[in-house]
């Protein structure tokens, strides 16, 4: 009597089916990581900001937010930048420039 013998594996039983990898969860995007930032790197920024100032999409929403249209500036920085988060951090980044400016004028 001969046996049946496959030249492949046959998934049989409980267990059946296509034989996948065990999920690995991704590590984390560095976008998406809560770090603090470097002082050279806040350093750096800073001079450059206050070298080239903002750039003319900021400026308007900036504009947007002094007559009180937050809501609007919001959804402008949004669709410039394409995401919600990033929308988000540019609109405070923006609020804490308006009212860095209002304290200078002071």
């Amino acid at each position: 009597k001969l046996a049946f013998v496959p030249k492949y594996e046959i998934a049989t039983g409980l267990h059946k089916g296509r034989k996948v990898e065990k999920f690995v969860s991704k590590r984390v995007r560095p976008t998406r990581r809560v770090q603090k930032k470097s002082k050279h790197v806040k350093f750096v920024r800073d001079l450059v900001r206050e070298l080239v100032g903002f750039m003319p999409y900021e400026r308007r929403a900036m504009e947007l937010m002094k007559v009180g249209r937050d809501k609007r500036a919001f959804k402008y920085v949004k669709a410039r930048l394409g995401s919600h988060q990033r929308a988000k951090k540019k609109r405070d980044e923006l609020q804490a420039a308006i009212l860095a400016q209002r304290k200078a004028h002071k």
